[in-house]
């Protein structure tokens, strides 16, 4: 038996390589030798930053911006209106949008789960306790208020978005990112709107909102306002890499 040979423990000869380390060296994961060198900023650009002092001041002028935003609505057009809906619903035919919604869930992504979720959560708590910055008003009254419960909506799917957003780039081909990217979109502005809309449900068992009035809200605040949050969610979360590199000495 030669000096290069061991027995294992189920009796069968194995050689035992020259180098020790031969065979175990593990690749990054998602990436060849090739993208490693290429492209080491774009795949950390993938994860969220850690937090941080500038992170957090980032994270405040996101807060800001989502009070700015909200006070600079859109005229745009009622879904209603696609497939010969206008003349039964001519009052719907154009709506004021704000994307307070789809940059809510881009803050997550951007920032993370911890601080994207803060600074999202902070917008919440200063509309309901010092400036009425809601797009329809504020103060603490405003929890009985149809629209709270997307805000609510907005500040878990913060957290989860910011949570998960990674998974989109563990994909090697940029289709399969687009579709991952799509779907995380999809699945955050779905589940907004439920959770919204289960709010809704609340305020009328608890007395807050008469039953008559939920299917008028249900169709303002989601069903002509989702399509746009969803385009407008699917857009952003493309560009929170791209960000994410110019804020790098920043953010990372």
């Amino acid at each position: 038996m030669g000096r290069d040979t061991v027995i294992s423990i189920v009796g069968i000869d194995k050689a035992a390589p020259e180098n020790p380390q031969e065979g175990f060296q593990v690749p990054a994961p998602g990436l060849d030798s090739e993208s490693e060198h290429r492209r080491p900023l774009l795949q950390r650009a993938s994860y969220p930053p850690r937090i941080s002092l500038n992170g957090i001041l980032v994270g405040l002028l996101c807060t800001l911006l989502l009070v700015v935003i909200g006070f600079v609505p859109v005229s745009l057009p009622s879904p209603l209106n696609i497939g010969g809906h206008a003349a039964a619903y001519s009052q719907l035919s154009m709506i004021q949008y704000t994307c307070q919604l789809p940059l809510a869930l881009f803050i997550g992504a951007l920032l993370g789960p911890f601080m994207g979720t803060a600074s999202v959560l902070l917008f919440v708590l200063v509309g309901l306790g010092v400036e009425p910055v809601f797009a329809n008003g504020g103060g603490w009254q405003y929890v009985t208020q149809p629209g709270f419960g997307y805000l609510l909506g907005a500040v878990i799917m913060a957290y989860l978005v910011g949570k998960t957003f990674h998974k989109a780039f563990q994909k090697q081909d940029n289709a399969s990112r687009s579709l991952k990217l799509f779907g995380q979109a999809i699945a955050a502005v779905a589940v907004l709107h439920l959770l919204g809309m289960v709010y809704l449900v609340g305020l009328g068992v608890l007395g807050q909102l008469p039953w008559s009035d939920l299917p008028g809200w249900m169709l303002r605040l989601s069903v002509e306002t989702a399509p746009y949050d969803l385009l407008s969610t699917a857009i952003f979360l493309c560009m929170v890499r791209q960000i994410r590199l110019a804020l790098w000495l920043v953010l990372y």
